[in-house]
C-alpha cells in the first residue's frame, strides 16, 4: 500500500470561522497533504518516497495542536513520524515517535 502512515491534525483556533484552507498552505509533498470538510481537516500522508508539510500564513505566539496518527494494518514497525513548530530560522520544539510492535490492528 502506497500510503504507510495517515497523520491527520486537527486544529483549534482563535476564531471560530477560521479554516485550515484560509490560515495555512500545503508547502511540500506532492499531493500527499489534503485540506478538505471545507477546511475543517488538514490530513498529512506519507509513503515509501516523501512525506508532507504545512505552514500558517500567520505568525502565533501560542496555540494548540491536536493530532491523530493511523498506520496502515499489518507490519508497521520501524515508522517514525516527527512534529516540529519553526520560524524561518530555526527549530523551536519538536516531537517524534517510532512503532515498535509488529502489527496494528
Amino acid at each position: 500500500m502506497a500510503v504507510s502512515v495517515l497523520a491527520i491534525l486537527l486544529a483549534s483556533f482563535a476564531l471560530a470561522a477560521a479554516s485550515f484552507d484560509k490560515e495555512f498552505d500545503i508547502t511540500w509533498g506532492d499531493g500527499r497533504g489534503k485540506i478538505l470538510n471545507n477546511g475543517q481537516l488538514l490530513t498529512l500522508g506519507l509513503d515509501k518516497v516523501s512525506g508532507s508539510g504545512f505552514q500558517s500564513k500567520h505568525e502565533y505566539l501560542f496555540g494548540k495542536i491536536d493530532m491523530q496518527l493511523k498506520l496502515v494494518p499489518g507490519n508497521s514497525a520501524g515508522t517514525v513520524t516527527a512534529y516540529y513548530v519553526r520560524d524561518q530560522t530555526s527549530i523551536h520544539c519538536s516531537a517524534s515517535w517510532s512503532t515498535s510492535d509488529d502489527t496494528v490492528a
